[in-house]
This record gives C-alpha cells, sequence and structure tokens, in this order.
C-alpha cells in the first residue's frame, strides 16, 4: 500500500541517502526497495548516478525490486561485476523481480560473465512484454 508520509524509518532511510557516507547511503537505498514503495522511485534514481559504485548498485538493486523497468538494464552489467557483492545483489533482484534465473551462482565470476550476457539477451527480448504487478512486486 503506498503511502503519502513516509514511516520514521523511511524518513531515516531518505535522510541517509543525501549522507556524505557512501555505506550508509548504500543501506539506506537498500532498505527503501526492501520496505518501501514506489514513492521513493524518485530519490532512488538521483542516487543512482553516485559517485560510489556501491550506493549505485544499490539503489539500482532497490528501484528494479519497486518496478522501475528503466533500472534493469543498468543493472544487468553488475551481474559480471568483479566484486562478488555486486554481483550478488543483481543477481538477487533480477531474479526476485523478472522471476527468471539465468545462471550463476554469483560466487563463480566466469558463470556470471555468461549470465550477464543471458539476462541481457533476455530482457531485450522480453522487456516490451512485460507490465510491474505492485502487489506482487514483480514484472509479469
Amino acid at each position: 500500500m503506498q503511502t503519502n508520509s513516509p514511516n520514521k524509518n523511511h524518513e531515516r532511510a531518505l535522510m541517509d541517502l543525501k549522507g556524505r557516507d557512501p555505506q550508509r547511503r548504500a543501506n539506506a537505498a537498500v532498505n527503501l526497495g526492501l520496505h518501501g514503495t514506489a514513492e521513493f522511485i524518485p530519490a532512488l534514481q538521483e542516487v543512482a548516478g553516485d559517485d560510489s559504485e556501491f550506493v549505485r548498485v544499490s539503489a539500482l538493486y532497490s528501484l528494479v525490486l519497486l518496478g522501475d523497468s528503466t533500472s534493469v538494464a543498468k543493472l544487468i552489467p553488475f551481474v559480471d561485476n568483479k566484486r562478488t557483492h555486486f554481483r550478488k545483489l543483481a543477481i538477487k533482484a533480477l531474479e526476485t523481480a523478472l522471476q527468471q534465473n539465468h545462471g550463476g551462482p554469483f560466487e563463480d565470476a566466469a558463470a556470471c560473465a555468461k549470465a550477464a550476457q543471458a539476462w541481457a539477451d533476455w530482457w531485450n527480448l522480453n522487456q516490451s512484454k512485460l507490465t510491474w504487478d505492485a502487489h506482487k512486486r514483480l514484472f509479469t
């Protein structure tokens, strides 16, 4: 259910998104994706261009979980990132929101390189056919 006034946890996360500490900005972004609604998409889109790669991947993770289809293509390259944690965030968001599995596991960098291409190919073929179901929190 979407609300016009965020609760205190959301207010805190929104403040943390604007802070100096990239770890706090990244955590705030993830929390908004996991516990927030589409009303937080504009704030997350702002930090999706952050100087910190950790903040960027966290924001894109959350944007995908909140149904922002434009962020899917931006998140897919993180499936093939050198950092295991970034690969994990990307794969988890894509698998959750799109209900697909294109390889991995995220610990295997070589498998993730192939998975990134499979995700990109699948997204290019299917993106126009999908719509966001806010109640289920996934693309159908």
